[in-house]
C-alpha cells in the first residue's frame, strides 16, 4: 500500500496568499503544485481518469486549490517528498505576478505528518516614484497620480512618494496633478505582470 493511501484527511501543507509590500490577504488566488513526488503524481493520474476532459478545468483538485477570503489555503493527505507550489490570481488579469515556493512534506517518528506552513507573496504590477515641484527639494503632498483611461489612482504622501499597485502591464500613461502646479503626464511601458516600474515627476508652478 502506498503512503498516500495510509493517511487520510490530514493537512500536510498550509499557507496564505498575501500581497507583497502590504501583506494584505489575496483571496481567490489559484495555488497549484508544479513539482511533486512520483507517488502523488500516480495518484493524480488515477483520479483524472474519472473526470476525463473535465480534469484540467476543475477549480479544486488534490494538487490545486484556491485561497479563501483571508488568503488561507491548504492541501490534504500528501506523501512525503518535495513539492513546488505556484500561486497566481487569474481573476485579476495581469495585475499580479506569479510566485513559486518549495515545501518538503515529512513525518515524525510516530508517523504523524508535520504540517508545512508557507507564505506566497504575490507581487502586484506596480508603478511608484516621487512627485516634486520645480526648485523644491521636498515632495509635493497630495498630488493625484492616476492611470489615464482607467480608475486606478492614488495620492502622494508627505514626502511626495506614491505607489500605484495592481495595475495592468503594457504601455500606460501616468497623469499627475496637484493644486498650484501644472498637470503632467508621461507614458510608461510595464513589461510583465508583477513588474515594478519607477517614474518620478517634477511639476512646474501654475503661474
Amino acid at each position: 500500500m502506498n503512503d498516500w493511501q495510509i493517511v487520510r484527511h490530514r493537512v500536510a501543507i498550509a499557507g496564505r496568499d498575501l500581497e507583497a509590500g502590504t501583506d494584505k490577504a489575496v483571496a481567490d488566488a489559484v495555488v497549484s503544485m508544479t513539482t511533486m513526488p512520483s507517488s502523488f503524481a500516480k495518484k493524480l493520474a488515477i483520479a483524472s481518469l474519472a473526470y476525463g476532459n473535465r480534469w484540467d478545468a476543475l477549480p479544486e483538485r488534490p494538487d490545486r486549490t484556491r485561497s479563501r477570503r483571508d488568503g488561507l489555503f491548504y492541501f490534504l493527505d500528501l506523501p512525503d517528498g518535495a513539492y513546488e507550489l505556484t500561486a497566481s490570481v487569474p481573476g485579476f488579469g495581469a495585475r499580479y505576478g506569479t510566485v513559486s515556493q518549495s515545501a518538503a512534506v515529512s513525518r515524525d517518528k510516530q508517523g504523524n505528518t508535520k504540517i508545512v506552513y508557507v507564505t506566497l507573496a504575490l507581487q502586484p504590477t506596480t508603478v511608484s516614484g516621487k512627485v516634486t515641484g520645480t526648485g523644491q527639494k521636498a515632495g509635493v503632498f497630495m498630488a493625484e497620480v492616476r492611470v489615464k483611461g482607467s480608475g486606478e489612482r492614488t495620492y502622494s504622501g508627505a514626502q511626495g512618494q506614491y505607489i500605484l499597485a495592481g495595475i495592468e502591464p503594457g504601455v500606460r500613461t501616468i497623469e499627475v496633478s496637484a493644486q498650484g502646479y501644472k498637470a503632467k503626464s508621461q507614458p510608461v511601458t510595464i513589461p510583465s505582470p508583477g513588474a515594478v516600474h519607477s517614474v518620478n515627476f517634477n511639476l512646474a508652478r501654475d503661474s
